[in-house]
């Protein structure tokens, strides 16, 4: 059977589908990916064939740091990813889809063309959740935006946005995470995130000193305007040597587009990269300092590693608020928090056990959780046997 894995986004969006692509090929099936040209030749090293199916959506000149508008990014989900990007993707991915004689969709939760496109042909569709809080997909959000797309593509109205999550839709995160305030379908299944089989905790540190791993993703990352800078500072704060509250070995990664000469002089154990692979780092993590992408921040929790969350846009915010109200972290304004501050707060989440006890909780539900490859939905639709379930169609 033929597998397209799409995304609309960028890496975020693209990396939670791998172990569905693995699953799939340790199935026997093929598998290709269709996405955005950013992403391409990462896939590409990974072994992964890609079709570049647009929009572009990735920048690459560094922005301004802007306030957080929650209301404006409820606007960008409904009339630019739904709206837009839906019925842009929608024509695109159908024209792949019956050219590559496609059995199986997989795609990541925002790529709402996929779905209609596998739906109008009768191909399952499996989606993957990349809003972590899950408040962005909302009826209230975008149900208008879905229903007119569907009706423009012969589809039955779904006012609740039951069918937005395809057939199946997985979530591979701690079920709590997820706001009480998200609607959650009878078709979601919460499932072990990856992270756990991928690296194995260990006491965090070198040398007794805690490991931070700071980081602004590979999107937000130029549009933070001096944030990064700000981290810089407030690590150098943080791994004084010795006369200070916490004496930390720190990885900063900055990301694409942001030369690290761009950033103020660094002391002695914080360390600047590019990019460092999170299963490396978050092994031996004792915090995480982060924007609040889904992707980050879940990986961290699901190891129990408390954050410092400074949400810049898209679904960041609503990240950062559970974190708040599950005693997992600490969210501070990107727009006006000081060095002194984001180091203050780090040492914080490093120093009360609090914090590392309720990360703890979630890691132990998250590692609970069932496997990807025991959910029998999917173990259906990989051996073929969809035929009679009336999700399918």
């Amino acid at each position: 059977m033929r597998v397209v894995c799409s995304f609309v986004g960028g890496w975020g969006h693209a990396e939670p589908l791998l172990p569905l692509a693995a699953l799939a090929q340790r199935h026997g099936h093929s598998v290709s990916f269709a996405g955005q040209s950013a992403v391409r030749d990462r896939l590409v090293r990974l072994g992964h064939e890609v079709d570049v199916v647009g929009p572009d959506t990735l920048g690459t000149t560094p922005q301004a740091l802007v306030p957080v508008d929650r209301d404006a990014e409820r606007e960008v989900m409904r009339d630019h990813f739904v709206a837009g990007f839906g019925r842009a993707r929608a024509a695109a991915l159908g024209a792949l889809f019956d050219r590559e004689h496609v059995g199986l969709v997989v795609c990541d939760e925002v790529d709402v063309g996929a779905v209609v496109a596998a739906e109008q042909r009768g191909i399952p569709c499996v989606t993957v959740d990349v809003i972590a809080a899950g408040l962005l997909t909302a009826p209230a959000v975008v149900g208008s935006a879905w229903d007119e797309l569907r009706r423009d593509h012969g589809l039955a109205p779904d006012p609740q946005c039951v069918r937005l999550g395809g057939a199946v839709a997985v979530a591979p995160l701690p079920r709590s995470f997820r706001s009480p305030a998200a609607t959650t379908h009878s078709t979601m299944r919460f499932v072990r995130p990856q992270i756990l089989d991928d690296v194995r905790r260990v006491a965090p540190g070198r040398g007794g000193r805690p490991l931070v791993y700071v980081t602004l993703g590979t999107v937000f990352n130029i549009e933070s305007g001096d944030l990064l800078p700000r981290l810089v500072e407030a690590m150098n704060l943080l791994a004084c040597d010795g006369d200070g509250d916490v004496d930390a070995e720190v990885v900063i990664t900055t990301g694409p587009n942001v030369p690290a000469e761009s950033l103020p002089p660094r002391r002695s154990g914080v360390r600047v990269e590019a990019f460092v692979p999170q299963r490396e780092l978050l092994g031996r993590c004792a915090a995480v300092v982060c924007h609040g992408g889904s992707g980050t921040l879940v990986a961290a929790l699901s190891l129990g590693i408390p954050a410092v969350v400074l949400p810049m846009g898209a679904d960041q915010p609503d990240n950062a608020d559970r974190c708040a109200q599950l005693g997992v972290g600490v969210a501070l304004d990107p727009l006006t928090a000081s060095p002194a501050e984001i180091a203050v707060a780090t040492s914080t989440v490093l120093r009360d056990r609090a914090f590392s006890a309720a990360a703890a909780r979630l890691a132990a539900e998250a590692a609970a959780q069932p496997a990807l490859g025991s959910v029998l939905e999917l173990a259906d639709l990989l051996g073929g046997q969809a035929a009679g379930n009336p999700n399918f169609g």
